[in-house]
């Protein structure tokens, strides 16, 4: 016996990113996206796809069907999309590749250097021998977000941190390299002194 109802099944589908967009909230107007060459305008659009939650799907899209000549999309203008377009070509499904490519058209010149000179233009000398860092508790650096700590310790060493990156000397603000260890070194530590101690 079947137990064929002849109703069609439930399918679950993934809800339309465009339900989420910020621009369709009834406090914006559907002009404030298409702002010209007014910059004001232009900074305005910017900032609400800013606080966008599907910002990257909005300019995949506009990448993917060819929208690069009116309005503000996923944050960015027009010619914004248009080179954004040539670096990712066919790899705009990848959101990794979308964010480099953005951060090399927004940010040309933080495109260009290398992680360390980005680290070095943030770290100052402190007495005692100790490195300290200007910044905020994270930076970017081509579409990634870098910890001081873990970059100094990465930097120096030649690979990544194991595990969590600590401080071997008391002064809080310190990311000198020499004063770090992760997880493997600290065992390490540990294990020649008892090894020391036995």
């Amino acid at each position: 016996m079947s137990n064929y109802t002849g109703a069609v099944p439930e399918t679950k589908r993934k809800p339309d990113w465009r339900t989420q967009a910020a621009c369709r909230a009834d406090s914006v107007k559907p002009d404030e996206m298409f702002p010209d060459n007014n910059e004001h305008g232009i900074a305005h659009a910017k900032a609400i796809c800013a606080s966008c939650p599907v910002a990257m799907a909005c300019l995949q899209h506009a990448l993917r069907t060819g929208d690069n000549e009116h309005g503000i999309r996923g944050g960015l203008k027009p010619a914004e999309r248009r080179a954004v377009a040539k670096i990712v070509r066919d790899r705009h499904r990848s959101e990794q590749a979308v964010t480099v490519a953005v951060q090399q058209v927004l940010y040309p010149a933080t495109a260009r250097r290398s992680l360390r000179e980005v680290w070095e233009e943030h770290t100052y000398p402190m007495p005692d021998g100790h490195l300290g860092w200007n910044g905020s508790l994270t930076f970017s650096w081509r579409g990634h977000s870098y910890a001081p700590k873990r970059t100094s310790f990465a930097l120096d060493r030649g690979h990544d941190p194991k595990g969590i990156v600590r401080r071997t000397c008391p002064v809080v603000e310190c990311v000198h390299p020499l004063h770090l260890e992760d997880n493997a070194e600290r065992k390490q530590r540990v294990a020649a002194k008892q090894q020391k101690a036995a």
